[in-house]
């Protein structure tokens, strides 16, 4: 990385940080190597990834571990975003994926982030009514680290190298090892950001160390502290045919806030050219950022692919059955469509249309006394409910056999012979009326005697 593109760098992360502050919310998403919080998080990782594609690199997300991917990935950039163990079956994929020879692997080991650290950093930017709003912020987020460094479980360790947790955190002051940062040349210190903002030092949680067999396996300490505490390491073993895995126990140095200091962007700038000077390297990167969740693996069986599932179904003699199982559903469909044809209309009565009502009541009164009984009906109304004495509906209380049914039968009738009771209650009745003259039926109009001397529709004659 060049002290052009360097200087390029520091600036704009840090301009993009401390516009965060009292525009919005600040935004702390730990670990994250793609979407929008990877670079507008200062604990994402967008910034180191850019940086990967800027030195030739081609870049992908690895959420499903295949065959095809073990061979065409020649960079694994392992991220995780908790202290979660990775499935045992993608520790067995990475370890086929490091015996294929030449191949690099970075392991960025989680801590609490660089909360902290960007508080105290932003504190002197701020105005003097702000200030102790920034102070406050920066003892919730110490609280906060604290309670998470006691609370949370041991990062896990694998196969190759052991993460351990140090008793006390130490400051990342003065450096030793290989790749310790040299004394910064003329160039170089003329940084108009990172000159004028003081950075604090980077905490150290964790301690890296080797956990293969010393014979086949060599460790190289590449960053250690000046108590000896090994924070960047590099492991390489004779089964692996040139592939190598570099270990970095503290995650914020490679942050988006982390690589705001030089010392921290000389060694994201190393890690790089090593994996780029690899043998036989096509450049090609790939990021595992696992959230604790097991990743599948696929692996391709060797040998002729065998039938599974459905495709029983067509591998002799199971086919024989299936083609004759198609045949007599074909069949049986053909010999229930007639019985499954087109439905048809069913003429359903509405029970709420008035006029059937009204057909109902007229065949009912027809049925009981017809015309004179529907008369009699209404000239009832007419003198209790309306209270009339006279009218074209008013029929003379004389006729009072009008109001009996038309069908009911005498008894005479029935034996042929003069009933005694009714002739009796007739010549009581013309006792009781000497001065009558008219017979009850002369009451009526020579319309109603036509109509009375017409047949029923039971055959019998209306009196």
């Amino acid at each position: 990385m060049r002290a052009c593109e360097t200087k390029l760098l520091t600036t704009i992360i840090l301009g993009s940080c401390f516009f965060v502050v009292g525009c919005s919310k600040l935004t702390t998403d730990y670990g994250k190597t793609s979407g929008s919080s990877a670079y507008s998080s200062i604990n994402g990782y967008g910034t180191f990834r850019q940086a990967i594609k800027n030195a030739g690199f081609s870049d992908r997300e690895m959420n499903r571990l295949t065959d095809r991917l073990r061979r065409s990935t020649d960079l694994v950039v392992w991220a995780p975003q908790n202290k979660k163990r990775l499935n045992p079956e993608a520790v067995t994929w990475l370890g086929s994926w490091l015996k294929q020879a030449n191949r690099t692997l970075i392991y960025i080991s989680p801590d609490s982030g660089s909360e902290v650290e960007y508080w105290t950093s932003t504190m002197a930017m701020a105005s003097a009514e702000k200030r102790m709003e920034y102070r406050r912020r920066a003892a919730n987020s110490q609280m906060q680290r604290r309670q998470t460094r006691f609370t949370t479980a041991q990062s896990p360790s694998y196969e190759w190298f052991t993460i351990s947790k140090l008793a006390q955190p130490e400051f990342i002051q003065g450096v030793k090892g290989s790749w310790a940062p040299k004394q910064s040349n003329t160039a170089d210190s003329n940084m108009p950001t990172a000159s004028t903002v003081e950075l604090p030092a980077t905490p150290l949680e964790y301690a890296v160390s080797t956990s293969l067999t010393p014979k086949n396996d060599m460790t190289h300490v590449l960053l250690e502290t000046t108590k000896g505490t090994a924070y960047v390491a590099k492991i390489t073993s004779k089964k692996w045919n040139g592939s190598q895995i570099f270990v970095i126990s503290a995650g914020s140095l490679l942050s988006n806030f982390g690589l705001t200091q030089r010392s921290n962007q000389l060694l994201a700038d190393k890690i790089i050219q090593e994996a780029a000077s690899a043998k036989n390297s096509s450049m090609r990167a790939g990021f595992l950022n696992n959230n604790g969740t097991a990743l599948i693996v696929s692996d391709a069986e060797s040998g002729a692919p065998v039938p599974s599932g459905m495709e029983l179904l067509t591998v002799w003699p199971i086919s024989l059955l299936t083609m004759h199982g198609i045949f007599l559903g074909f069949v049986i469909c053909l010999m229930l469509w007639p019985i499954f044809g087109r439905p048809r209309k069913i003429s359903r009565l509405n029970s709420g249309n008035f006029g059937h009502h009204l057909d109902a009541v007229a065949a009912l009164m027809k049925r009981v006394g017809g015309e004179r009984y529907a008369r009699t009906k209404i000239s009832d109304y007419m003198k209790r409910i309306r209270g009339e004495t006279a009218g074209p509906w008013i029929i003379n209380e004389s006729s009072t056999t009008l109001s009996q049914p038309a069908q009911t039968l005498r008894a005479s009738r029935l034996s042929g012979q003069p009933a005694t009771g009714m002739k009796t209650k007739e010549a009581q009745q013309t006792k009781s009326q000497p001065n009558a003259t008219e017979s009850p039926d002369s009451s009526l109009s020579s319309e109603d005697k036509d109509e009375s001397e017409k047949p029923q529709l039971d055959g019998k004659k209306i009196e």
